[in-house]
Protein backbone atom coordinates (compact mmCIF):
# COMPACT_ATOMS: atom_id res chain seq x y z
CA UNK A 1 0.00 0.00 0.00
CA UNK A 2 1.00 3.67 -0.44
CA UNK A 3 0.78 6.93 0.66
CA UNK A 4 -0.45 9.53 -1.02
CA UNK A 5 -0.55 13.46 -0.62
CA UNK A 6 -2.28 14.94 1.54
CA UNK A 7 -1.77 11.91 4.02
CA UNK A 8 -3.82 10.05 2.03
CA UNK A 9 -3.82 6.31 2.06
CA UNK A 10 -3.74 4.29 -1.10
CA UNK A 11 -4.11 0.40 -1.73
CA UNK A 12 -4.72 -1.38 -4.69
CA UNK A 13 -5.31 -4.62 -5.55
CA UNK A 14 -6.15 -6.85 -8.56
CA UNK A 15 -8.99 -9.20 -8.14
CA UNK A 16 -10.70 -11.56 -10.06
CA UNK A 17 -14.79 -11.72 -10.99
CA UNK A 18 -17.00 -14.38 -9.71
CA UNK A 19 -19.88 -15.47 -11.68
CA UNK A 20 -23.38 -14.89 -10.32
CA UNK A 21 -23.22 -18.93 -9.78
CA UNK A 22 -20.57 -18.86 -7.53
CA UNK A 23 -21.97 -15.67 -5.94
CA UNK A 24 -25.13 -17.51 -5.05
CA UNK A 25 -23.87 -20.67 -4.11
CA UNK A 26 -21.23 -18.96 -1.51
CA UNK A 27 -23.83 -16.86 -0.05
CA UNK A 28 -27.27 -19.10 -0.44
CA UNK A 29 -28.90 -15.78 -2.16
CA UNK A 30 -30.55 -16.65 -4.94
CA UNK A 31 -30.27 -13.69 -6.74
CA UNK A 32 -26.67 -12.70 -6.99
CA UNK A 33 -27.18 -8.81 -7.95
CA UNK A 34 -29.01 -8.86 -4.51
CA UNK A 35 -26.27 -10.47 -2.50
CA UNK A 36 -23.56 -7.74 -4.31
CA UNK A 37 -25.64 -5.25 -3.34
CA UNK A 38 -25.81 -6.28 -0.09
CA UNK A 39 -22.04 -7.04 0.22
CA UNK A 40 -20.16 -5.99 -2.79
CA UNK A 41 -16.91 -7.79 -1.68
CA UNK A 42 -18.50 -11.08 -2.42
CA UNK A 43 -17.84 -10.43 -6.03
CA UNK A 44 -14.59 -10.92 -6.22
CA UNK A 45 -12.06 -13.29 -5.53
CA UNK A 46 -8.55 -12.49 -4.33
CA UNK A 47 -5.50 -13.45 -6.41
CA UNK A 48 -4.00 -15.14 -3.04
CA UNK A 49 -7.12 -17.74 -2.47
CA UNK A 50 -5.69 -20.46 -4.56
CA UNK A 51 -8.82 -22.43 -4.01
CA UNK A 52 -10.80 -20.07 -5.56
CA UNK A 53 -8.44 -18.86 -7.91
CA UNK A 54 -8.25 -22.12 -9.62
CA UNK A 55 -11.61 -22.81 -9.66
CA UNK A 56 -12.28 -19.94 -11.17
CA UNK A 57 -9.66 -20.39 -13.94
CA UNK A 58 -11.49 -23.79 -14.56
CA UNK A 59 -14.67 -22.07 -15.16
CA UNK A 60 -15.57 -21.32 -18.92
CA UNK A 61 -16.33 -17.91 -18.25
CA UNK A 62 -12.84 -16.95 -17.31
CA UNK A 63 -11.22 -14.41 -19.39
CA UNK A 64 -10.35 -10.81 -19.05
CA UNK A 65 -13.64 -9.66 -18.50
CA UNK A 66 -12.98 -11.31 -14.89
CA UNK A 67 -10.14 -9.20 -14.16
CA UNK A 68 -10.66 -6.12 -12.00
CA UNK A 69 -8.92 -3.57 -10.07
CA UNK A 70 -10.08 -3.06 -6.41
CA UNK A 71 -8.42 0.70 -5.65
CA UNK A 72 -9.09 2.64 -2.46
CA UNK A 73 -8.21 6.01 -1.14
CA UNK A 74 -8.82 7.47 1.97
CA UNK A 75 -8.09 11.28 3.07
CA UNK A 76 -6.29 12.07 6.05
CA UNK A 77 -9.86 11.75 8.26
CA UNK A 78 -10.06 8.22 6.74
CA UNK A 79 -12.64 9.02 4.63
CA UNK A 80 -13.20 7.01 1.53
CA UNK A 81 -12.53 8.44 -1.56
CA UNK A 82 -12.43 5.67 -4.01
CA UNK A 83 -14.17 2.04 -2.06
CA UNK A 84 -16.95 0.18 -1.68
CA UNK A 85 -18.82 3.24 -0.21
CA UNK A 86 -18.31 5.09 -3.63
CA UNK A 87 -19.63 4.22 -6.34
CA UNK A 88 -18.15 1.98 -8.72
CA UNK A 89 -15.63 1.72 -5.98
CA UNK A 90 -14.55 -1.41 -7.35
CA UNK A 91 -12.36 -0.63 -10.84
CA UNK A 92 -12.48 -1.63 -13.85
CA UNK A 93 -9.16 -3.30 -14.84
CA UNK A 94 -9.63 -2.46 -18.71
CA UNK A 95 -10.45 1.29 -18.22
CA UNK A 96 -7.66 1.91 -15.92
CA UNK A 97 -5.01 0.53 -18.33
CA UNK A 98 -6.83 2.85 -21.02
CA UNK A 99 -6.37 5.87 -18.98
CA UNK A 100 -2.83 5.58 -17.61
CA UNK A 101 -1.88 5.02 -21.27
CA UNK A 102 -3.39 8.13 -22.24
CA UNK A 103 -1.86 10.05 -18.71
CA UNK A 104 1.63 8.35 -20.53
CA UNK A 105 1.10 9.99 -23.83
CA UNK A 106 -0.87 13.02 -23.21
CA UNK A 107 -0.66 13.72 -19.08
CA UNK A 108 -4.43 13.81 -18.84
CA UNK A 109 -6.87 11.39 -19.77
CA UNK A 110 -10.64 10.78 -19.92
CA UNK A 111 -12.45 7.62 -20.54
CA UNK A 112 -15.79 5.28 -20.13
CA UNK A 113 -15.92 3.58 -16.64
CA UNK A 114 -17.53 0.61 -15.78
CA UNK A 115 -20.82 -0.64 -17.30
CA UNK A 116 -22.50 2.66 -15.95
CA UNK A 117 -22.53 5.45 -17.67
CA UNK A 118 -19.10 6.97 -16.17
CA UNK A 119 -16.45 8.85 -16.67
CA UNK A 120 -13.04 8.45 -15.46
CA UNK A 121 -10.79 11.07 -15.08
CA UNK A 122 -6.89 11.22 -14.58
CA UNK A 123 -4.84 14.58 -14.92
CA UNK A 124 -1.14 15.70 -14.26
CA UNK A 125 -1.85 19.46 -12.21
CA UNK A 126 1.32 20.49 -10.97
CA UNK A 127 4.44 19.32 -8.89
CA UNK A 128 3.79 15.87 -9.24
CA UNK A 129 0.36 16.01 -8.13
CA UNK A 130 -2.82 13.96 -10.49
CA UNK A 131 -6.20 15.11 -10.73
CA UNK A 132 -8.81 11.90 -10.27
CA UNK A 133 -12.09 12.26 -10.70
CA UNK A 134 -15.27 10.53 -11.58
CA UNK A 135 -18.47 11.76 -12.96
CA UNK A 136 -21.50 11.07 -14.57
CA UNK A 137 -21.06 10.78 -18.28
CA UNK A 138 -24.63 12.10 -19.17
CA UNK A 139 -24.65 14.98 -16.27
CA UNK A 140 -20.84 15.93 -16.12
CA UNK A 141 -21.52 18.39 -13.20
CA UNK A 142 -22.36 15.48 -10.82
CA UNK A 143 -19.02 14.20 -9.60
CA UNK A 144 -19.45 10.93 -7.58
CA UNK A 145 -15.42 11.56 -6.32
CA UNK A 146 -12.26 14.26 -7.29
CA UNK A 147 -9.10 14.33 -5.02
CA UNK A 148 -5.71 15.38 -5.76
CA UNK A 149 -3.20 12.98 -5.03
CA UNK A 150 0.79 12.34 -5.61
CA UNK A 151 1.20 10.96 -9.23
CA UNK A 152 3.76 9.00 -8.23
CA UNK A 153 2.25 7.39 -5.32
CA UNK A 154 -0.99 6.31 -6.88
CA UNK A 155 0.78 4.89 -9.82
CA UNK A 156 3.16 3.06 -7.87
CA UNK A 157 0.68 1.22 -6.07
CA UNK A 158 -1.08 0.41 -9.08
CA UNK A 159 1.95 -0.90 -10.52
CA UNK A 160 3.01 -2.84 -7.33
CA UNK A 161 -0.78 -4.59 -7.55
CA UNK A 162 -0.35 -5.15 -11.39
CA UNK A 163 3.38 -6.75 -10.96
CA UNK A 164 1.40 -8.89 -8.15
CA UNK A 165 -0.76 -10.10 -10.66
CA UNK A 166 1.78 -11.04 -12.91
CA UNK A 167 3.60 -12.80 -10.73
CA UNK A 168 0.38 -14.67 -9.40
CA UNK A 169 -1.35 -15.79 -12.65
CA UNK A 170 2.01 -15.82 -15.07
CA UNK A 171 3.95 -17.97 -13.23
CA UNK A 172 2.29 -19.55 -10.09
CA UNK A 173 -0.90 -20.34 -11.00
CA UNK A 174 0.10 -21.05 -14.49
CA UNK A 175 -3.31 -20.01 -16.52
CA UNK A 176 -3.52 -21.71 -19.87
CA UNK A 177 -6.82 -19.56 -20.55
CA UNK A 178 -4.26 -17.05 -22.87
CA UNK A 179 -4.67 -14.52 -20.09
CA UNK A 180 -0.88 -13.23 -21.82
CA UNK A 181 -2.04 -9.36 -20.37
CA UNK A 182 2.47 -8.61 -20.10
CA UNK A 183 2.39 -8.48 -23.43
CA UNK A 184 1.57 -5.39 -26.09
CA UNK A 185 -0.59 -6.02 -28.61
CA UNK A 186 -1.86 -4.57 -31.65
CA UNK A 187 0.90 -1.86 -32.27
CA UNK A 188 -0.60 -0.57 -28.63
CA UNK A 189 -3.97 0.39 -29.21
CA UNK A 190 -5.92 -1.92 -27.19
CA UNK A 191 -6.02 -1.83 -23.44
CA UNK A 192 -2.58 -3.56 -22.75
CA UNK A 193 0.62 -1.97 -21.21
CA UNK A 194 4.12 -3.66 -21.42
CA UNK A 195 5.13 -4.09 -17.98
CA UNK A 196 8.58 -2.59 -18.03
CA UNK A 197 8.06 0.05 -19.89
CA UNK A 198 5.12 1.25 -17.15
CA UNK A 199 7.49 0.53 -15.15
CA UNK A 200 10.11 2.56 -16.36
CA UNK A 201 7.70 5.42 -17.11
CA UNK A 202 6.77 5.81 -13.07
CA UNK A 203 10.18 5.28 -11.93
CA UNK A 204 11.29 8.91 -13.41
CA UNK A 205 8.38 10.92 -12.09
CA UNK A 206 9.18 13.61 -9.76
CA UNK A 207 8.26 12.56 -6.47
Amino acid sequence: MGEGGGGQLITARVMLVKPGSFIEEETGIDNWLAAVKQMPEVRYADVNDRIQVERLMMSQKFGLDALQMAIHVFDESGHPLIGYEVPSGMNIWQDYLRAIRKLMEQRKACVSYGIDPYLLEMEYVANGKLRCAIRMELAPQDVLTQFVTSEKAFLLELLRAIEFLWNKLLHEYHTQSGLDIAKLRNNGEDIFIEIDSLREWVSQLPQ
